[in-house]
């Protein structure tokens, strides 16, 4: 007897379970792997790839954040008040995007 894989996030399963309550079934089995695979030691070492925003903040966080009038973004030389590692907001979201793995995007 051969047996069958299928990679599922917690999305996907949640999904699934409203499905299937939806439409009167009963999806308590389901919910109880749901919650085995959601508190187990396995998702800490299978992280899921960072969406855009998260990834966006997790950067965010690592950035050096300068405060002042007048800074200049060393990408389009335009005045700000605040620079994130040297740069404006939108030069620096759009260099930061360029850095993310493509596996993520």
């Amino acid at each position: 007897m051969q047996r069958a894989a299928v990679t599922l996030s917690l999305s996907e399963v949640d999904k699934m379970i409203a499905d299937i309550e939806a439409g009167g079934g009963d999806a308590e089995e389901l919910k109880k792997t749901r919650a085995q695979i959601a508190n187990s030691k396995w998702l800490a070492k299978h992280a899921k790839p960072l969406g855009e925003e998260e990834f966006i903040e997790e950067r965010r966080q690592q950035a050096v954040i300068e405060h002042g009038k007048g800074l200049e973004c060393m990408i389009c030389h335009q005045k700000f008040d605040q620079l994130l590692s040297g740069t404006c907001e939108a030069c620096w979201r759009e260099w930061m995007l360029g850095t993310m793995p493509k596996k993520s995007r």
